[in-house]
């Protein structure tokens, strides 16, 4: 049904080590190596089909030291075995008041249990540049990933310091050579890097933290959920949660950036309040004039941009509600079928929606049993979650959810990458990035009888 991967020892890098652990892949009931095969040879039938090479998240345990764990993608989609490389800093998380009277926030509290940055983006990766975050010791780590082998990462650098406290979300701009963080403790703010690949990161801002976030701050309410470049990177966003119980509105602030000048990205931004939406949380933009954010008391806000005053609002008739929800928080987009899935902290099933109606087409639930899912991503034709343990709702594992995207509103679960408690990954785990390099899947031609099926 599956097979066990065994320690395969300890390898020495510079300023890192490299751990393989154990872990299993998990098929769904009923559900054999054979067939989930030929789901994929099916699938390459109709068109070739895309598999990424690697995918990668933080284990973020609280106040020990932090790692990047990389994850091999196998032929099928499915994940094959791990490695782990320390960052040199260490893992946190964002506060969490007691409750009050009336439980309010005692049940804001339980939705994001195993949401330890109340954040996406906390792990990103653009070409063979990986970051992370180290909320626990306020820093950044960057990483290089060998193109010849997704699963051997180099640090460069030492880790570099976020000028603020608790950073949960990174945005990198290829164009700019930029790197920015936000920072959502008591010292908040973004802070913007330019990114040398061999050298590491160099803070440009001669006032780091000028880009205020300045919200009330009573986790997860008031925190920083989000960050991103435009896709034309013109502008750099930043999504911050408001407060339903107590009617705070949630923020979008809109950043100007300078591509021919030393410091890339503008101090003063463009600031909307969306009333309409308290509790925004992951974003990604779906067209020139439109980001897709989830919110855990609608479902989806489809936020309208002007490119030209910087404001975002939300129309009425924009708000998608997604039923039963209880924590909606992460979202991904798929290019190629211009589809947007999301997740739920505390449902173990996954949502997609057409982009640009916003019209929900299919949801899909996993069979392992795990009571949700935090970060989601996208590789090739496969869609990946990160479920860590989660004790407040009954379940001592973490995992990596896979489902497979067959063709445009049709998806479906593949089976889980179980991690062991020898593999220590936390409830604190945390962020998920995919190489956008992929594999080719796709039918041959015929040969009397045979079919045959390649991979390129």
């Amino acid at each position: 049904m599956y097979s066990k991967l065994l320690n395969v020892g300890v390898y020495l890098l510079p300023l890192l080590v490299c751990t393989a652990e154990a872990a299993v892949f998990k098929l769904p009931f009923n559900t054999t190596a054979a067939s989930l095969k030929k789901i994929t040879l099916t699938a390459a039938e109709k068109a070739p089909v895309q598999i990424g090479v690697a995918l990668y998240f933080q284990t973020n345990p609280m106040g020990r030291e932090n790692e990047i764990v990389a994850c091999q993608i196998k032929d099928d989609g499915s994940l094959g075995s791990h490695k782990r490389f320390k960052t040199g800093g260490k893992g946190g998380a964002a506060p969490v008041p007691p409750s009050d009277d009336d439980g309010k926030i005692a049940k804001l509290q339980l939705a994001s249990t195993n949401d330890a940055l109340f954040s996406q983006h906390s792990v990103i990766i653009s070409g063979d540049l990986l970051f992370t975050v180290n909320a626990g010791s306020n820093t950044i780590t960057m990483f290089c990933v060998d193109p010849k082998d997704p699963l051997k990462l180099t640090r460069v650098g030492k880790p570099i310091t976020s000028h603020g406290d608790l950073p949960v979300s990174l945005a990198y701009s290829p164009k700019l050579n930029t790197l920015c963080v936000a920072n959502s403790g008591k010292r908040d703010g973004v802070a913007c890097y330019n990114v040398d690949p061999a050298k590491g990161m160099t803070c440009t801002d001669t006032e780091p933290l000028k880009r205020k976030i300045g919200t009330v701050k009573d986790g997860p309410s008031g925190t920083v959920s989000d960050m991103f470049f435009t896709d034309d990177q013109k502008n750099l966003v930043v999504i911050t949660k408001g407060n339903n119980v107590k009617n705070e509105p949630s923020i979008v602030d809109v950043y100007k950036t300078y591509p021919n000048k030393k410091r890339k990205v503008c101090y003063e931004g463009v600031r909307s309040k969306i009333a309409e939406a308290p509790l925004l949380f992951g974003t990604v933009q779906v067209s020139p004039t439109k980001f897709f954010a989830t919110d855990g008391s609608i479902g989806v806000a489809k936020l309208t941009f002007d490119p030209k005053t910087l404001k975002v609002t939300l129309p009425a008739e924009d708000k998608q509600a997604i039923d039963f929800q209880s924590a909606t928080g992460w979202i991904a987009k798929n290019p190629k079928y211009d589809t947007a899935y999301v997740t739920d902290g505390k449902m173990n099933r996954v949502i997609e929606f057409n982009v640009p109606s916003g019209e929900k087409t299919q949801d899909k639930s996993f069979l392992s049993g795990q009571p949700g899912n935090l970060d989601i991503a996208i590789g090739g034709d496969f869609l990946y979650t990160l479920s860590p343990s989660n004790m407040a709702l009954a379940s001592n594992l973490s995992m990596v959810q896979v489902m497979h995207i067959t063709e445009k509103n049709k998806f479906q679960d593949i089976g889980a990458y179980v991690f062991e408690n020898d593999d220590d990954i936390t409830a604190g785990a945390h962020g998920m990035a995919i190489s956008c390099k992929t594999k080719t899947v796709k039918k041959a031609k015929r040969s009397e009888s045979l079919l045959k099926y390649y991979f390129f």
